[in-house]
């Protein structure tokens, strides 16, 4: 028995006439025109009889349900294109870092407590501080709260940290540690000393050693904590700086020429990955700057990708194009603290033989002049910060407002000083961090 085809005919018809209606429904759903309908056959709206507000409510009703379907795609292509990295260990220190970004905008803290060391580092990791002795390592958010205490081994621990992780690297030894706000998450030894370490907030890091045959060897490692690159050089490196990109990374050298000490200036590009067989050194080198008869002090990246240099006899400000030096402040005189950062770069010179006399220079983020005055403070260090100077002193830390000249000082313990905000200081102790809070302006 042969079935009919007219029944095949009908299946057929019924699927086109399906995936008409289909259509016409989303068509339906993303047109303004049946959305005005429906508001207008309204009881309430009718009493109104505003057409044009009508109008208006079903656009944006059209334009809500665009966004949603928007805000889905993103998301699935977004799952999609990472699925490699949703893995149990990230989703668990994602719950349990969202609580550190609770106590970071929460914090009005005073004072916090940690252990008794000796030989203490401190730094400012992700609005708390990291505070790493020769065998701990403890990390505390902006409330006092501990995330993390870590057994270590350094002789003489030193931190450096971004927003993303704390790079703690033994001064006088070999080892280094990576660590996140819960946990150290990898750690290696060189055959010889690291004397520097610098790290972006992309996590790209850098440390600085020597090897057999080179006096400086940068070795730069990715966000994915792999080598990425061995930059070696026949001069000493005295200061390493990687842009918050992670994508170029400036070292300063002294050298000896023609009888003189001199400082050089190297950037490299390390966006990528050095390929096999390639000498970094000379194949990724974007410029070089020489300054004749200084010692090298300290180099930053700033905030716009400018560079500032900092020597034994001037604080230099290059361009993020060609790095030229475009404005620059020279002065003579015994350095008392230097500071170098994104935030910007600042020196104190002592004047005369009063230690309670010095000419403070400093440039903001932008490269710009932001004060230049003698200051009748002592002092022990040195840091900038939006429109503010603060100085550690023997008594305290005295602020000053750039914009005013205005300072106020306020009494401390002796410590390590960190700048949490431009009204608010952080004195690291033995025994206890102290909030310094100057008044609003």
């Amino acid at each position: 028995m042969k079935i009919p085809f007219f029944k095949k005919k009908n299946n057929d018809a019924a699927t086109e006439q399906g995936a008409g209606r289909f259509a016409e429904n989303i068509a339906r759903f993303f047109s303004a025109e049946p959305q005005k309908e429906k508001i207008l056959r309204h009881e309430d709206f009718a009493r109104a009889g505003d057409v044009y507000y009508a109008t208006v409510s079903a656009r944006y009703k059209v334009a809500q349900r665009i966004l949603i379907l928007l805000l889905v795609i993103f998301l699935l292509f977004s799952i999609f294109t990472n699925i490699s990295n949703i893995t149990y260990g990230n989703l668990f220190y994602f719950f349990r870092d969202f609580g550190n970004a609770v106590d970071i905008e929460s914090s009005n803290y005073e004072s916090l407590s940690y252990d008794v060391y000796g030989d203490q580092s401190f730094a400012l990791y992700r609005g708390g501080i990291a505070a790493v002795s020769p065998s701990n390592v403890s990390v505390f958010t902006a409330t006092g709260r501990r995330t993390l205490k870590s057994r270590s081994d350094f002789a003489q621990p030193y931190a450096v940290c971004s927003k993303k992780y704390a790079l703690v690297y033994d001064v006088s030894g070999n080892s280094f540690a990576l660590y996140n706000s819960f946990s150290k998450i990898y750690t290696e030894s060189f055959d010889y000393p690291i004397s520097d370490a610098a790290i972006s907030d992309s996590g790209v890091f850098a440390l600085l050693t020597r090897s057999a045959d080179y006096k400086s060897v940068v070795n730069v490692y990715n966000k994915n904590v792999k080598l990425a690159g061995r930059y070696s050089k026949d001069m000493y490196a005295l200061d390493i700086a990687l842009d918050s990109a992670g994508e170029r990374m400036a070292v300063i050298y002294y050298d000896i020429g023609d009888g003189l000490g001199r400082t050089v200036l190297r950037v490299y590009d390390i966006s990528n990955r050095v390929a096999e067989g390639k000498d970094p050194d000379e194949d990724r080198v974007i410029a070089q700057k020489t300054l004749e008869g200084e010692f090298p002090l300290g180099c930053a990246f700033m905030s716009d990708g400018k560079l500032s240099v900092a020597t034994n006899g001037s604080v230099s400000i290059l361009d993020n194009s060609e790095y030229e030096v475009y404005d620059y402040i020279n002065f003579e005189g015994e350095l008392r603290a230097v500071y170098a950062s994104e935030n910007g770069v600042a020196v104190a010179v002592k004047e005369g033989v009063l230690n309670d006399v010095n000419t403070v220079i400093a440039f903001d983020k932008d490269g710009k002049v932001l004060y230049n005055e003698l200051v009748r403070e002592s002092v022990r260090e040195i840091a900038v910060l939006g429109r503010h100077i603060f100085i550690k002193t023997d008594a305290g830390v005295a602020r000053i407002n750039a914009d005013t000249g205005e300072e106020e000082e306020l009494s401390s313990q002796a410590g390590k000083m960190l700048i949490y905000d431009e009204s608010t200081a952080i004195v690291c102790g033995e025994s206890k961090a102290v909030y310094i809070k100057f008044k609003e302006n």
